[in-house]
Order: structure tokens, then C-alpha cells, then sequence
């Protein structure tokens, strides 16, 4: 059976091209690379059980940019994509001069290695330009007399059949394309690319893979995206799914390929009940509890987001035929930050047990796939995704191979299941990152060829074994281009060692198989060379992303937050609105996507301050003050409401600073329309002279308090015990003085007896 081995080319001239400047960038590159890892131990702590085996994730390694070339070479095509027997190669790209001076007689050349690529070590120096392979020159041609500064010229090489062995069943040739001219001061100045070319002979002798492809749908981490709709709410959205967004161009080159879809389906617009987050959840608990949103109004005016989620949904639906399809709990929580929390794994079962609306609205999706972004899959991390996945219950999880087994030896399977006897599909981080750099349509050639290399040496790791399987998982944050996509998956439905299969077809194969034993190693050997390639491609890593933001402070953070926006609500005619809009923009905030986007967090909070703020600030008690000359009476306060919606349920509670005022009943609950106040009336009882402050303060039903505490103060001046003594002596005056009125009165001459008979006449 055939292997990939020393395959001697032939060609018009045999050569090896020592630039010793390309020697001393090589060893330079290779020196910092050696720095970098001999303090990887003190930067980022390795398990003692593993340390002796794991090589640095790409992550833990800083790239180094390598200087501009004078000539900046580019591939348009490379046809055909895998080389066969009796088929030339034909090579179409182009090149610009960056040197900053005119170029005369340049001329494009193709080299091909003498000697397969044997491991996918290999292909990952080569692809870096650290590998220094001997080459030998298979086309050339001239690409023009002169070449200005900054002009670009394009050029088209041939490689003949005959320049190409086909001894061994498949191999993988290193492929350099170079352009090299002269400067009017007589140097030379050159530049190139190093990419690969697949061979393959006549008789197969290999047994092919299966892979599998699986692709996230999520919205970006944009802050702008969550929050009360407004225009600029709209157009952020419209950026994140519309026409043109990450999420478009991604569906575009999927969408006619069997991939799997796993789609968080808060890409379908806010929910407008939000998954309910328990507030005792948190280890601090907030002193009132979060209330729960109200019932969606049937009445209430159509959210301006509907046209554009509508449109992704229907979009979706009627390609869903064509893929699998999985749901990730709403918002696509960070698993791998919320399970070592206690509150985590509480709030992670609130999420996971909502409703997904992707049924409904797509298609049947399951959700019982659990699909951290990064971390290793510990029986612990194993029992708390169980538990959180208590609802829809938990029947694998994806991760990282490189999780699972040492580097040295061959690459798992796909297929796994872990000792607690989870099935699990173990993603390909090699290929899953090549395939990430398909958002450059310039690059779109060179990364196809890297993918068929790299798979082909995937395939000599273990040439004769049947049922292998591979998957390539992207990353979140994935935006490949559609052109480069659909032409990749067009390049491996060629390639004879690749045969398509389906997640559902490699979760079949996981569960068939028996537990793994801790500790041992299902494949390779502790002699065998590392094959998990160690290069380093530009930062950040997307299959390695950055630390979390969320961690118990955070959490508890939110759980304070989401009490306060559920007591503001309560009070609000449009409370369901305000409810629905801020609550969901807490969820959000423990999506995984903000991992290298830590300050979205710092905006969604800033915008939910506010929205509380703007409702604090526009309920509150009008300033006065109040003179009070009596032993009881009333005192009237006055509260405002600046808001554009009427408020009930809010409670005003007067508290006197000393106790020569007594408030003898608070207020009940107060209901106040739009931009309109309320006069409230109080009872109280004057107990001594003097000047009290009197506190006001507003709050919800449940306590959560509204605007600030104000203060208005009364001049308590009740009569004194002098007083009524004088009033009651001049009391006593007016009665004696209207009793002697009255008896003068009746001594008059009218009232006596002589006066009532006429005189005698004698």
C-alpha cells in the first residue's frame, strides 16, 4: 500500500535557492519561537500529568511578523486543485512592486518540492516559510519588460505533466511561486509564496476519511444590538443580519453544503420573554428579588426589527432542508466561564431550559448538544454540563481532539466518548483554523491548498485504517468569504481521500462506541513525532479566544440589575417594553462572544443605567416647604411624572427627621398620567415647635427605589398652654359682658310694670 515518501521530480532544471537573508529571518523566527516556548511553563502553568506531552496552543504563542517583500505575489488559481496523472497545472496570480522603484525583467517561476511532506508538521513549516526544502523549478515566464513602482502585472504559469511524479499513491509536494527582478542599480529583489500541491496516482491505496463540517450562526458582539428600538437599534441590526452582514456572507457559502448549522436563536431578534434568570442564583443575593416579565402585550406596537429577523428566519427555513440543524441555548451562553460557578450553573439552566423558537420558526433543531467555546471536558465539567442540560437532557458535547489526546501521535477520530461515557465530537484544530482564514478572498487559493494538504497528511498518518473521521468546527466569530467558502467545499468534493458525512452520522459512531479508559492514549504512540502543527498564525486565535469577562462579582452584578429593571417595570405603563428590552440585554451579557470584546459588557450596562436613570430622574417629589400652625392637619406634597407613559404602584413614604412632627398614616399607592403631578395629602400631628426636614422618598411595590431621597422642610409652630388660657379668660369676659347686656335690657321702661298701664284720668 502506497505512503507519501521521497518523490524525486523532474523538470527542466534542478536547483536549491539559498537567500541567505530568507536563512537569517528563518532562524531569527525559529530563535523566538524557542524563547517564547521555554517561558511558556511560567506564563501559562501546564498540568504536571501533561506537561511532558502537550505542546503550546497556537494561542500561548506570539506571532512574528514577517517584513513586507519588495514584490508582493498573490494567486488567483490554481487548476486543477489536486494533481493526476497526464494533467498540467496551470497557475494564474499576480504582483505588485512595493519596493518603491521601477522593476526591470521580472519573471514568474514555480517550484515544487523534491520530496513529499510527511507529516502535518511539515505542511505547518512550510506554510509558516520556516521549512527550507530543496526545490526544483517546473515553469517560468516573463512578466513584462518593466514593472513601475506600485504596478501590479498579472501572470500565468503551466506546470507540464510530465514535471510531476506520480510513484507513490498521494503526496503532498511543497509549491513556491516567486517573482524575481532587477533594479536599475543592478539588485534584485524578489518575493513569493509557498502553498502546496496534492498528487495523487492512478491506483488508490488508501482508505478515505469522513469529515464533517459544523458552522455557528451568532450575532456579533456589538453592544448596539441590544437595547430600547430606535433607529440606530435597527441599522445595527441590519449590520449584523441584513443584506451584506458577517451572518449573510456566511449562509451564502454554506448554504448549499452539507454543514451542520448551530444557530443561537437570539440571531431572530430579542426575545420578548427573556429566559428568567433566578436572582438566588447569585452568592451575594440582592435585597429584593428580579420580578418576572409581564405577558407580551397583543396590543403593543410591532418592534422595527420584525422586517429584518422575518426575512433571516424565512431565509434559514427554507435552506434548513439542506443541513442539520442544532440549537444553542438562547444567547449561546459561555459554558466554559459559567460552569466552575455555582451561580453560573444556575443561570445556565435557566438559559438552556428556554423554549428555543427555532422549531417554529426554521425547523427542527436539536438541542441537546453542549458546545463550550474553549476549556477541557473534565468528568466534573462533564457532571455540571449534565445537570444544566437537565431540561432538554445532554447527549454529547463538542470539543477540541487536541482536549482529549497527547501530541505524539496520529490524530483522533472524531468519534469519541469520554470515561464518564458522554459521546463526543472532537473537532480538528488544524483544519478548523485553516478553514477560518477563508474571510480573505485574496488568500482564498493558498488556504484551499493548505486544506488539502493538511488533510492528505491527516491521511498518511494512518493510510490503511478504515472508518476515520474528521470535523471541522469554526469558530463564533467565523466570516468567511462566500466565493472562497463554496470553492473549498468544491475542491473537496474532488478529493477522493475526503467523503462527506454528517454530524448526526459521527454522533452514531460516538455512541456505539465503549467508554474511554482515564488516561490512556486510543491512538499513536509515545515515540512518535508530534504531528499537531505549532505554527503561528495572526492573533487573536479564533479557536483559542480570549478570558472571559464573566465571573461571580459580574455575575452578581447582573442579578442586582435585573432586580432593579424588573421593580421599574412594575410601575411603568409600557413595563412589558421595558421589562422584555433591558432583561434580555442582561442575558446577553453572558453570551460567549464577548470574549475578545470585554468592553460590549461595559456598553449594555452603561445603556441599562441609563434607561433606569432616565425613568429615576423623571419620577419625583416637586421641592417645597411648608408652614404648620396647628396641633393636626394636612400636609400636601406634590409628585411629578415627567415620563410619556403613566406610572401606578408607587409608594411615597415620609419619614420626619425628629419627632416634633408625627406622620399619622403614609400614603397609599399613587397613579399618575402622562407629564402630569399629583397633590398628596397627609395627616400629621404637631407634637413640639421647631424646624423638621422631612424625607421623601418614592419605591416600587417591591422596594426598588425611585429617583433620590429629597428633603422638605416644615415650620412646626402649635399653639402654646398660655394661649388658651387667655382665650378661654376673654371667653369668660364676653360671657359676663352679655350677661349684664341682657339684664340692663330688661330694666328699661318697656319692661316694667307701671309703664305697660295708661295714666288715670281725674
Amino acid at each position: 500500500m502506497g505512503a507519501p515518501g521521497g518523490s524525486h521530480v523532474t523538470g527542466s532544471r534542478a536547483h536549491k535557492r539559498r537567500r541567505e537573508p530568507g536563512r537569517a529571518a528563518s532562524a531569527t523566527l525559529l530563535a523566538i519561537s524557542l524563547l517564547t516556548i521555554s517561558v511558556l511553563p511560567i506564563l501559562s502553568p501546564v498540568p504536571a500529568a501533561t506537561a511532558a506531552t502537550t505542546l503550546p496552543t497556537v494561542a500561548e504563542l506570539s506571532p512574528v511578523a514577517a517584513p513586507p517583500q519588495p514584490l508582493a505575489v498573490s494567486l488567483t488559481t490554481i487548476t486543477p486543485t489536486i494533481a493526476v496523472p497526464k494533467a498540467p497545472i496551470t497557475i494564474t496570480g499576480s504582483v505588485r512592486n512595493s519596493s518603491g522603484v521601477e522593476i526591470t525583467s521580472p519573471v514568474a517561476s514555480a517550484s515544487i518540492g523534491q520530496l513529499s511532506l510527511t507529516s502535518r508538521q511539515a505542511v505547518s513549516d512550510w506554510a509558516a516559510s520556516t521549512g527550507d526544502l530543496p526545490l526544483t523549478e517546473v515553469a517560468s515566464k516573463s512578466v513584462g519588460t518593466t514593472l513601475a513602482a506600485g504596478a501590479v502585472a498579472v501572470f500565468t504559469l503551466t506546470v507540464p505533466p510530465t514535471a510531476i511524479s506520480h510513484r507513490d499513491s498521494f503526496a503532498v509536494l511543497a509549491l513556491r511561486v516567486e517573482v524575481v527582478g532587477t533594479t536599475s542599480a543592478g539588485t534584485q529583489e524578489s518575493g513569493d509564496v509557498h502553498t502546496f500541491l496534492p498528487t495523487l496516482a492512478t491506483i488508490k491505496a488508501f482508505e478515505p476519511l469522513s469529515i464533517a463540517w459544523l458552522v455557528p450562526l451568532t450575532l456579533d458582539p456589538d453592544p448596539a444590538l441590544h437595547g430600547t428600538p430606535s433607529p440606530a437599534r435597527t441599522a445595527a441590526w441590519t449590520k449584523a443580519i441584513g443584506p451584506g452582514s458577517r451572518l449573510d456572507r456566511l449562509i451564502q457559502g454554506t448554504e448549499n453544503a452539507n454543514v451542520t448549522w448551530a444557530i443561537d436563536p437570539a440571531i431572530l431578534g430579542p426575545s420578548q420573554i427573556p429566559p428568567a434568570l433566578d436572582a438566588s442564583a447569585t452568592e451575594s443575593t440582592p435585597t429584593s428579588g428580579a420580578s418576572q416579565p409581564p405577558t407580551p402585550d397583543s396590543t403593543a406596537t410591532p418592534d422595527p426589527l420584525t422586517g429584518v429577523t422575518t426575512a433571516l428566519a424565512a431565509r434559514l427555513k427554507a435552506a434548513a432542508p439542506r443541513h442539520t440543524l442544532w440549537s444553542l441555548p438562547y444567547a449561546d451562553p459561555d459554558l466554559a466561564a459559567l460552569l466552575p460557578l455555582a451561580s453560573g450553573n444556575q443561570n445556565l439552566t435557566a438559559l438552556i431550559s428556554h423554549p428555543s423558537t427555532l422549531d417554529v420558526a426554521v425547523g427542527p433543531a436539536r438541542s441537546d448538544i453542549a458546545w463550550p467555546v474553549t476549556g477541557t471536558l473534565t468528568p466534573q465539567a462533564q457532571a455540571r454540563l449534565r445537570s444544566a442540560f437537565a431540561s432538554p437532557g445532554l447527549t454529547a458535547a463538542v470539543t477540541s481532539a487536541s482536549t482529549l489526546t497527547s501530541h505524539n501521535g496520529p490524530t483522533s477520530d472524531a468519534s469519541r466518548k469520554s470515561s464518564t461515557g458522554l459521546a463526543l465530537l472532537a473537532y480538528d484544530e488544524p483544519l478548523s483554523r485553516t478553514v477560518a482564514q477563508t474571510s480573505s478572498k485574496a488568500n482564498g487559493p493558498i488556504t484551499i491548498q493548505r486544506f488539502l494538504a493538511d488533510s492528505m497528511a491527516l491521511l498518511g498518518e494512518r493510510p490503511g485504517t478504515r472508518n476515520r473521521s474528521v470535523l471541522v468546527a469554526e469558530p463564533r466569530s467565523f466570516a468567511g468569504d462566500p466565493s472562497v467558502l463554496r470553492s473549498l467545499f468544491a475542491a473537496v468534493a474532488k478529493a477522493p481521500w475526503l467523503v462527506p458525512a454528517s454530524t448526526g452520522q459521527l454522533l452514531g459512531a460516538s455512541e456505539k462506541m465503549a467508554p474511554e479508559v482515564p488516561g490512556k492514549s486510543t491512538t499513536g504512540s509515545a515515540t512518535s513525532q508530534p504531528t499537531s502543527p505549532t505554527t503561528k498564525p495572526a492573533t487573536p486565535d479564533p479557536l483559542n479566544p480570549g478570558t472571559s469577562p464573566l465571573n461571580s462579582g459580574q455575575l452578581a452584578t447582573i442579578q442586582d440589575t435585573l432586580s432593579t429593571i424588573g421593580g421599574i417595570a412594575s410601575i411603568l405603563g409600557d413595563g412589558q417594553l421595558f421589562a422584555s428590552t433591558w432583561t434580555d440585554a442582561q442575558v446577553q451579557e453572558l453570551s460567549a462572544r464577548w470574549r475578545d470584546h470585554p468592553k460590549g459588557l461595559t456598553g449594555i450596562d452603561a445603556a441599562t443605567t441609563s434607561a433606569i436613570e432616565t425613568v429615576n430622574n423623571s419620577v419625583r417629589v416637586a421641592p417645597s416647604s411648608v408652614n404648620f400652625f396647628a396641633d393636626r392637619g394636612q400636609v400636601q406634597v406634590t409628585v411629578v411624572n415627567d415620563l410619556a407613559v403613566p406610572i401606578h404602584d408607587v409608594h411615597l413614604t415620609l419619614t420626619p427627621a425628629q419627632p416634633r412632627l408625627r406622620i399619622e398614616q403614609q400614603p397609599g399607592p399613587l397613579k399618575i398620567g402622562p407629564k402630569s403631578r399629583a397633590n398628596v395629602k397627609l395627616e400629621v400631628t404637631s407634637i413640639a415647635a421647631g424646624l423638621v426636614n422631612v424625607e421623601t422618598t418614592l419605591t416600587t411595590r417591591k422596594g426598588t427605589p425611585l429617583g433620590e431621597t429629597t428633603n422638605f422642610p416644615v415650620r412646626v409652630q402649635p399653639p402654646s398652654t398660655w394661649l388658651y388660657w387667655v382665650l378661654g379668660g376673654l371667653a369668660g369676659i364676653v360671657l359676663v359682658l352679655g350677661t349684664q347686656r341682657s339684664l340692663r335690657r330688661g330694666s328699661t321702661r318697656a319692661s316694667r310694670p307701671d309703664a305697660q298701664e295708661p295714666p288715670l284720668n281725674d
